[in-house]
């Protein structure tokens, strides 16, 4: 697998030199599941569990969540280990539902932050000043989403509201039934890029993903 397509890179590469022992690969988290990582290498897809000693006993590095890069001791007949959490450049993180555990990271290492509003129903100047104060604390950059397009005659007075509101972002009015804008959302999705999405049930995350 060519890691530069999953967003690797010479930064992480650097720190995965700086810290790696003998043998130990970076990877990139793609799923969480409990105890249980979904891991993309060179080597392919893998799953591997965490390190007791350094990350239970220890406590010496943090949780692994979807989008961290990861040091692994690869077995290619089973679980790997994941040895070691690499720094992150951005991430999103929500209050440890376990007491006295501190914030939880729940995404990481992302390029832009898509923050979607539907035009027809959804759209809420107030609750799109929320997300982006969200995105730009993320350390990402937003990008504002306006879905649904095609629900609409004319949505030039959404789009001069979200622009007003979100000035410094990008603002894009899409249909992901019809197609019509996505093609404008192509830089933010190169390869090697990693986008998030912000928003509230009902405003068209899963249809946009399907169309793309």
């Amino acid at each position: 697998m060519d890691l530069t397509r999953i967003g690797i890179t010479p930064a992480v590469l650097a720190a995965a030199q700086a810290r790696g022992g003998s043998g130990e690969l970076p990877a990139r988290v793609s799923a969480v599941h409990k105890e249980r990582y979904a891991l993309l290498c060179e080597r392919g897809e893998c799953y591997a569990r965490l390190k007791a000693s350094t990350y239970y006993s220890a406590q010496t590095e943090e949780f692994p969540t979807t989008g961290d890069f990861v040091l692994v001791q690869y077995n290619e007949s089973g679980d790997s280990v994941i040895a070691h959490t690499l720094p992150r450049r951005s991430y999103f993180a929500r209050r440890n539902p376990t007491l006295g555990e501190g914030a939880q990271a729940v995404a990481a290492n992302f390029d832009s932050v898509f923050v979607m509003q539907s035009l027809n129903l959804d759209f809420n100047p107030r609750r799109l000043e929320r997300y982006l104060a969200l995105a730009w604390q993320s350390g990402a950059t937003p990008v504002v989403v306006l879905t649904k397009s095609d629900l609409v005659e004319d949505c030039s007075a959404q789009l001069f509201e979200a622009q007003r509101t979100a000035a410094g972002a990008d603002v894009f009015a899409v249909s992901a039934l019809t197609g019509a804008g996505m093609s404008a959302l192509s830089p933010y999705l190169a390869s090697g890029k990693t986008v998030v999405l912000l928003g509230s049930s009902g405003v068209g995350k899963s249809s946009f993903v399907n169309a793309l």
